[in-house]
């Protein structure tokens, strides 16, 4: 039988890892967890969640988006997606209008109110990016996007 200390998994040896791999991967979690911290900080200050912001940013790229596209832009679940839209939609941010052709269907625009939410939130999405960066030369930051760049290349293909 296996105690308590046995069973654990100790992920700071992990099999074909070397240990500048694995620091270079916690040093990578850290930052996501910290960047998505902030982010949920910032918003949240102005009353509005990340997932909600994220949502307000598809429509204004995708005026008159339908709830079945959003939620796919969103890789979320449709239900997921209507019950933020509804509490948008509340907070007079989003307006939903059926589809003249198909009443089954409806699309999604900002209202006045929605556009100033998202000048907020890219205002907190730019301190997000100077803070993040601040200590950062054009050169070192430039080195970063070209490693990122290989990071997110290798996941894709495993994607």
């Amino acid at each position: 039988m296996l105690n308590k200390e046995s069973s654990k998994v100790n992920f700071l040896n992990l099999e074909g890892i070397d240990p500048i791999s694995l620091q270079a991967f916690q040093s990578l979690s850290k930052f996501m967890r910290f960047h998505s911290q902030l982010l949920f900080k910032l918003t949240s200050e102005k009353g509005i969640y990340p997932g909600q912001a994220v949502c307000l940013w598809f429509i204004n790229q995708n005026s008159g988006i339908s709830q079945r596209d959003l939620a796919e832009k969103m890789h979320v679940a449709p239900p997921t997606v209507t019950l933020m839209l509804q509490k948008l939609e509340k907070a007079g941010l989003v307006i939903r209008k059926e589809d003249e052709r198909d009443q089954r269907l409806s699309h999604t625009y900002l209202t006045n109110a929605g556009v100033d939410t998202l000048n907020v939130l890219n205002s907190i999405l730019a301190e997000i990016i100077n803070t993040s960066l601040e200590n950062l030369s054009h050169d070192e930051q430039r080195n970063l996007m070209r490693l990122l760049d290989i990071i997110n290349s290798n996941i894709e293909r495993k994607l």
